[in-house]
This record gives structure tokens, sequence and C-alpha cells, in this order.
């Protein structure tokens, strides 16, 4: 019986003897408590070094009664359990030394063990908050943090990083109490593996820190987002790297673009007299299928429309209701056909067809639409790159929202540091065995 006891706490310490398995009500909550002894054979006085057979042949040590510690276990069948465990006390005649037993199960002036925390610890690689883990090991928030900040010595310094040959670098928002607010984060192009993450995302922070890096010459490329401060590390940092835009972004600005102007046009329309209003309106209802794939509109099949509903109006086919709304507005038409010559470019990477359309706007386009098309020339060589290669920053964008889940679950971080490895550990740069 004892035995099966042992096995199923998973015990293996051969000095715990146990005796009995009983129930109590601990802070309101039934508990499991197993009832054992621990007591051990010394060898040596942990003070005086002497041995147990003195120099007349007298036992030097003599028991002195038992120290009963209550120890936290891992809860069995979701029911908290404990372990009430009478430690063997011992003197030492020779210097007047007494020492409690210990066991492997427990540290020393520990009352947690080991079991629960290595259950904190795999704990921490998963999207959940300290909270949670907490009332998962039946331990304080206290507990849980103290555990973490045990991985502190584990974490990469810019020391030790070897910086792959595609570079990604992003930023996301931290909300902990730094200098910086956006919190900065890169990693491996090829392989999606977190490399580091830096509290601030500031140029004449990251210039320092990438120097000091061993081999910022291996890196070939850097892929990046719109953000004018990545780029200038080429320059100053990663002399020999090209420069990639990531192309969701690319697309991104053509959408924004775009619809800030089916917007303002709206607005426009609104102004005029009541049947622009309605114009206007039905522009706004559909505005999802003027961002659609010109490839994929539809031109057979006839039926009726959300703002085109029968009998007043004809069955008509996708590419006909969408004639019906460009007709409504001259400068809308026009910049559609811009938005969507270069959307076309974009997919089939032509480049030299997406700036060429980019450098030769119609003259009457709106300014604003104009000028934030134009605004692309200064991305030239990392667009033309990004149609070029296959790297993209969607490993990382996948990252940044796990990231985002982990803050949410948990309500924000205080500490950074403690952000940081709980990052560190998600993504399995720190193992766990």
């Amino acid at each position: 019986m004892l035995n099966h006891i042992r096995t199923m706490l998973q015990i293996k310490d051969e000095n715990i003897t146990f005796f009995d398995v009983t129930e109590k009500t601990i802070k309101r909550q039934l508990t499991t408590v197993v009832h054992a002894s621990l007591s051990d054979e010394p060898r040596a006085c942990p003070s005086c070094g002497c041995t147990k057979e003195g120099a007349h042949g007298r036992h030097q040590f003599v028991k002195n009664g038992k120290k009963i510690t209550t120890i936290r276990m891992e809860p069995f069948n979701d029911i908290p359990l404990v372990l009430k465990l009478a430690k063997q006390r011992f003197h030492c005649r020779e210097c007047e030394h007494h020492w409690t037993a210990q066991t492997s199960l427990v540290d020393p002036g520990c009352i947690i063990s080991r079991h629960i925390r290595l259950k904190i610890m795999r704990l921490f690689v998963e999207r959940i908050s300290y909270t949670l883990i907490a009332k998962l090991c039946h331990v304080s928030i206290h507990t849980v943090i103290r555990e973490l900040k045990k991985f502190k010595v584990y974490l990469p310094t810019k020391y030790s990083l070897l910086l792959p040959e595609v570079l990604m670098v992003d930023e996301f928002r931290s909300h902990a109490k730094t200098e910086d607010k956006m919190s900065f984060i890169c990693a491996d192009g090829k392989t999606g593996a977190l490399i580091d993450i830096l509290s601030s995302r500031k140029l004449e922070k990251l210039i320092p820190y990438f120097n000091e890096c061993a081999n910022t010459e291996d890196v070939k490329f850097l892929v990046s987002d719109m953000n004018a401060a990545y780029f200038q590390l080429i320059p100053k940092v990663f002399t020999n790297a090209k420069l990639i835009i990531d192309r969701f972004h690319i697309v991104k600005h053509l959408n924004e673009a775009f619809n800030d102007f089916r917007v303002k046009e709206v607005k426009r329309l609104r102004k005029l007299d009541q049947k622009s209003k309605l114009q206007a309106n039905k522009i706004k209802s559909n505005w999802k299928k003027l961002l659609k794939n010109r490839e994929n509109i539809d031109i057979s099949e006839y039926k009726t429309w959300r703002s085109f509903r029968a009998p007043k109006y004809p069955y008509l086919t996708e590419a006909m209701m969408l004639d019906r709304l460009l007709s409504y507005s001259d400068p809308l038409k026009e910049a559609y056909e811009v938005f969507h010559t270069m959307n076309d470019a974009f997919r089939k990477k032509d480049g030299d067809l997406f700036f060429a359309t980019i450098q030769s706007l119609p003259a009457n386009l709106d300014d604003d639409f104009r000028k934030s098309i134009q605004n692309l020339l200064k991305y030239e060589e990392g667009i033309r790159n990004a149609l070029r290669y296959s790297y993209s920053n969607g490993k990382l964008e996948a990252k940044n929202t796990h990231i985002k889940t982990l803050k949410r679950v948990s309500y924000g971080f205080k500490s950074y540091e403690n952000m940081r490895t709980r990052i560190f550990l998600m993504n399995g740069l720190i193992k766990i065995k």
C-alpha cells in the first residue's frame, strides 16, 4: 500500500515512509493530507564534519525529536494535496550543532515541492495569466512570479546573439513601465525563430545594440514595414544587407489610400443634392466590391444586388453593378483605375509597371490620393526587392499576435523583464526539461 502512494505521488526518496492518508479542510477547501516521516542516517556532522562513531566508539549523533513540515504537492484528481512530513532532528555531541534531515523533494527551507515548481515552469509556455497558473497549482501569484524570475539568467545577451542571413524587424506595444511604450522585436526570416526583444524601438538604442553583435556583416536582407527608422540600420549597421518592404504593408497602404479617397468622395457627394446623396450611400454600402480583385469579378451571372433591388432595378452582373457605381463619380472612377492597375502589377510582381503607373498619374487625380500613392516612391528599392524575393514579415506578425494574446489574458505587464521572459519561454528559446 505504501509503495502505491509513493508511485502515485512520484516520490523517489527512499528515506520517506508513509503511514496515513486523511482529508482536511484547509483555507475553506477540502484537501488531501498524506502523513509521512523522513529519517536518514547522517554520515558526518554538517558543522564540524565529525563522523557518526567518535574516538572512543561512542555515537556522536543523537536523534532529537521531529519537525513536522507541510509541503504543497501537485493536486490529485483536482483536489489540493499536501504532505505532512515529520523530519528527523539530530544533535551532534562534538560541537553541539542541531540540524534537520533534508529530502530531494523540496529545497532546504522551502515548502513547495519540485513537482509544483516544474508544473509552474511548464505552464509558462502557455498563453495564460499568472492568476490562472497560481490557481491550477494552488499556490500564490508571488510564488509564480518568483519562479519566473529564475529564468532571467538564461535570457540571451547581445554578445551571445548570432544574427541570421534574413532579419525580420518590427515593433509591438509593450504597455510596460520603460522608457518607450513600443518595444522592438526581431526574428529569423527563414525559420521564424525569435532572435531578441528590446525595450525601445528608437534608433539611438538599436544602432549601439546591433553594433556590438558579432556578425552584422552576415545579414543579407532586412525585412521591415514602412517605419523609416529601420531603413537607417542598413548604412549604419548592416552594410551588406538589402531592404525588403513587407508586402502586406504595401497592399495595406494602397487600400488605405483608396479607402480614404472613397470616404472623402462620399462626403462630397452628400453635400450636393438628394440624388447625389443616395448615390453616395450606394458607394458607401458597396465599398468591399470596389476593393475586389478585378480578375475575380463575375461577368456572367445576373442577379439583384443590395443597392439595386429588383423590380426597381434590372438584374445586373457584378461587373455591371460596379460600372453603375463608378458612373456616379468621375474622380472615383479615375482613382479606381489607378488603384487596380497598381494592384494588378503588384500581384504579377511587375515592378516596372507598378512604378510606371505612379510616375504617370492622371493630371486631374485627387491631390491627397496622388500624394499618398507617390509616397511609395521613397520605398522603391524595398518594394522592388519585395517583388523579387519571397521573404516577408508574416512569421513575425504571427509572433506579435501571440504576444498580444498573452498581454490580453494577463491584463498587461507591469514588469518588462517578466514579459520578455514569458515571450522567450513561449517561443522555446528557454528549454524546460
